[in-house]
């Protein structure tokens, strides 16, 4: 049985809490003014269903058969949310809901998928895509959105300090139940003692694609360690293994851009520094600056990785991350996520 759309929701399932409050601040945007949620959903879905939300009044329009001196009009939209915890769908449960849309009153129809999707690229969901193009004939749009593209959506510039101080206050939600990406937060720190030319000199790191000791989380940053100290830090733009010669595959990427042009890259890479290494996993690198973050514990770096929390440096950009580092002890800025 459905329930209104409630501060106090009653739910005690997670999910169900968090599609409350998803659903509450798009009330509360609408309530304060139609363009609000207008502009919000031609973010998420795109112009065509925000040109369809609110009243709008006309005078003097022709139509096939007559001239209405004044006309009020409201178009039909249809938007069915699909909320979870975590980043897996079932695409059964995603056609279904699209068999169900496609029994709703006519008008614009979208269907999304909202999660905390730590990558950009979304293949999986090609199937429930291809479905919309020929199944449906396009008249269902597919989007599949994470959080944090969810609450920067809402985060108009122009609203009321109610509604923006209720937008941070969700964000703030969505950061405790870890709903927004970990990921902007983490510095890989790698020991390059043995490859300093690669990070230096071709601006990137390589190491085989395989599991174990090689296998890399997605992280924001690189940072480069030789003797006893971060000596670079780096955005990772993108990860790429290169299987063989024109056999590549994006594992992830931190920046937009076309797929084919960063296996392009990686390939080329692994071409001036390692020819014809295969399987290799490349890390293109965005511009290096230097910094000096000194290990002061006795010895060396042990494992050929480290993860670092350094969300708390409010770090904007790999520059100012190598300007906050510089001149400093690790035992001072690091909290350990993992050897």
């Amino acid at each position: 049985m459905s329930k209104p759309i409630s501060l106090f929701s009653g739910y005690s399932q997670r999910e169900n809490r968090t599609t409350n409050y998803c659903l509450l601040l798009l009330k509360m945007l609408y309530e304060e003014n139609p363009k609000f949620l207008a502009e919000v959903m031609s973010t998420l879905i795109g112009e065509d269903l925000g040109e369809r939300i609110g009243v709008r009044f006309r005078q003097q329009e022709h139509k096939d058969t007559s001239v209405p001196d004044g006309l009020i009009l409201q178009p039909a939209f249809t938007i069915y949310i699909e909320t979870k915890n975590w980043d897996w769908f079932s695409d059964q449960q995603l056609e279904c809901h699209l068999t169900s849309l496609d029994k709703e009153n006519p008008g614009l129809k979208a269907l999304i998928a909202l999660a905390n999707f730590e990558t950009i690229e979304l293949e999986r969901f090609e199937h429930i895509r291809q479905l919309c193009a020929d199944q449906y004939k396009a008249s269902i749009a597919f989007e599949a959105v994470s959080f944090e593209e969810f609450v920067d959506a809402l985060q108009r510039p122009h609203l009321p300090k109610n509604l923006a101080d209720a937008v941070a206050e969700f964000r703030a939600y969505l950061d405790e139940q870890n709903l927004l990406p970990q990921w902007e937060r983490w510095l890989d720190v790698v020991n390059c003692a043995g490859i300093p030319d690669d990070v230096l000199v071709g601006g990137a790191y390589l190491c085989p694609a395989v599991g174990g000791a090689y296998n890399h989380y997605r992280c924001k940053y690189f940072g480069m360690y030789r003797n006893k100290q971060i000596e670079q830090v780096a955005l990772i733009e993108a990860v790429v293994d290169v299987e063989a010669a024109g056999n590549a595959s994006v594992k992830w990427q931190n920046v937009r851009g076309s797929k084919d042009d960063l296996k392009k890259r990686a390939e080329t890479k692994l071409q001036n520094l390692r020819p014809a290494n295969f399987p290799t996993r490349i890390f293109l690198l965005g511009p290096l600056y230097a910094t000096d973050c000194q290990k002061d514990s006795r010895g060396g770096m042990y494992n050929s990785k480290q993860y670092w929390d350094i969300g708390h440096l409010g770090a904007d950009g790999a520059e100012a991350l190598a300007r906050i580092l510089s001149g400093k002890k690790w035992s001072e800025i690091r909290v350990r996520l993992t050897a």
